[in-house]
């Protein structure tokens, strides 16, 4: 029994997708990054604020992210409809990790891990 748990832990391991991504970026300029078509939700974690943040894809967007849909966290952030997230200027609090949380796992497994890592350029 020991080794088929061994085993069934091994096997899981080496399947698992994940993928992290840096995007070297600088303040004032300009940033884009394309997650994909259906990527309709993004979240981010920045030292905006403590909690995780949110952007929809909209047609009325004013380029602030939320924590619980009624707050406003200022941003230049624009996600359109095919995925495409872009700043018209990056600020620090810009700088964090962002996900695509709706994106449907790979059955059996979790949810798959995949991070965009937005750098200060020389960091």
């Amino acid at each position: 029994m020991l080794l088929f748990t061994v085993l069934l832990f091994a096997f899981a391991v080496t399947d698992v997708e994940g993928l992290i991504t840096r995007v070297v970026v600088e303040i004032g300029k300009e940033a884009t990054y394309s997650f994909g078509e259906g990527n309709f939700l993004i979240k981010r974690f920045t030292k905006a604020s403590s909690n995780p943040q949110y952007l929809f894809a909209s047609s009325n967007q004013d380029g602030t992210w939320t924590t619980d849909g009624t707050d406003k966290i200022p941003s230049s952030a624009n996600l359109s409809w095919n995925g495409t997230l872009t700043f018209k200027s990056i600020t620090k609090n810009d700088i964090g990790s962002y996900e695509m949380p709706l994106k449907l796992p790979s059955v059996p497994f979790a949810a798959e891990s995949f991070v965009v890592e937005f750098e200060l350029a020389g960091s």
